[in-house]
């Protein structure tokens, strides 16, 4: 396996992650409801600026997720999918980087929603 480089490393790490999200029984339907050619390349974006030093990601991602009535086992459920997805996919230092990064947003968002 190879690390995450580009930010078609980081769109494909998303759409396989949203893949097991639509489907997942605790949280799958929090994300049913999205256009998701819309909003996939919005979280590859969010990404691909933390992992791949990509410019141009401005969205307020805390505001879209308040509206969510998310619990602290809504985010250990994404962070276990979430990691589950890296590790099948990809190795490295931006691998690890992602796992570390994706820690401190659901820590961050559960300790603010």
């Amino acid at each position: 396996m190879r690390d995450i480089e580009t930010y078609e490393d980081c769109l494909l790490l998303i759409t396989k992650f949203y893949d097991k999200l639509l489907i997942d029984d605790q949280i799958g339907h929090f994300f049913q409801q999205l256009d998701l050619t819309h909003h996939i390349p919005k979280v590859a974006d969010f990404w691909a600026f933390i992992l791949v030093d990509k410019p141009g990601y401005n969205n307020n991602m805390m505001g879209a997720h308040a509206k969510l009535d998310l619990h602290e086992s809504d985010f250990k459920r994404w962070l276990q999918l979430f990691h589950e997805t890296i590790n099948e996919n990809f190795q490295g230092e931006k691998a690890s980087l992602a796992i570390e990064r994706s820690n401190l947003v659901a820590w961050t968002m559960t300790s603010k929603l």
